[in-house]
């Protein structure tokens, strides 16, 4: 399913590493400080905390793209939209966001700060498993995203829907999002959605030889609440589970 259809507008861009670094020390003051007062309580924090840790792989990658001629990077050799290559990984760690703010804490009922390092070393030289699916070019191989999902540069997209090219605003791309995920199926219909396995999701990750399942970060007891997105103009954004919908063709339904 395509991201809603939206008329261009103009766009402000130019995020630099010195940016980044500065973003960086003002979200972990807010993480540290000011969301727990929200109102919420652990939740709500931990919403916020994920929030921060994906805007700062957002503004990581659209500092790749203002290096690059904003082209985004090329994302080879995973099979799920979370599997992302080792030359992305570099270039994003290497800007100063740390490995562990790749990861959302709202996993942390079942997965460890180890059990993430672990993860983010899962094929050295090849791909990190990390905890947000992403949409750049070469994203799922072979899980595949949606065509109208992949984002290639930090341009205006021109997304193809049925034959027809349609201008879609940055501000309504998703590039880094929530691992929300389900292998029950891919039904768009919330009364089905509901029926879906999302606690318990096989991904071929092990401890001490036996498989642990992966579980969707932010969970109203058995189905999610919803999820962070953060779009390709910068800004990240909260999606209530009503409003989601499978953005993959195939194996493990990854949803935003």
């Amino acid at each position: 399913m395509s991201e809603q259809l939206n008329w261009p507008q103009p766009q402000d861009r130019g995020f630099t590493r010195m940016d980044l670094l500065a973003s960086l020390a003002v979200l972990a003051l807010l993480a540290a400080l000011a969301l727990p007062s929200l109102g919420r309580g652990a939740g709500q924090s931990i919403i916020a905390q994920c929030a921060a840790n994906l805007r700062q792989y957002d503004m990581a990658l659209q500092i790749y793209g203002n290096e690059n001629q904003n082209n985004l990077p090329n994302n080879m050799n995973g099979e799920w939209p979370w599997d992302t290559a080792s030359s992305v990984v570099s270039f994003v760690t290497n800007s100063g966001v740390k490995w562990s703010a790749l990861y959302c804490p709202g996993t942390s009922p079942r997965f460890t700060e180890q059990d993430d390092l672990n993860l983010f070393k899962f094929d050295p030289g090849y791909f990190s498993v990390l905890g947000y699916a992403t949409t750049v070019q070469g994203t799922a191989s072979f899980e595949g995203v949606y065509a109208t999902n992949i984002n290639t540069s930090l341009n205006l997209q021109q997304v193809n829907y049925l034959g027809v090219y349609y201008p879609v605003k940055p501000a309504s791309r998703v590039l880094v999002a929530d691992a929300t995920l389900n292998e029950s199926g891919n039904s768009d219909s919330y009364s089905t959605m509901l029926t879906y396995n999302w606690v318990d999701i096989d991904g071929g990750y092990t401890v001490n030889g036996q498989v642990k399942p992966h579980l969707c970060p932010h969970l109203n007891g058995n189905i999610p609440l919803g999820g962070n997105a953060g779009m390709l103009d910068g800004h990240v954004e909260w999606r209530n589970f009503k409003g989601m919908q499978n953005r993959t063709s195939m194996g493990a339904y990854f949803y935003w």
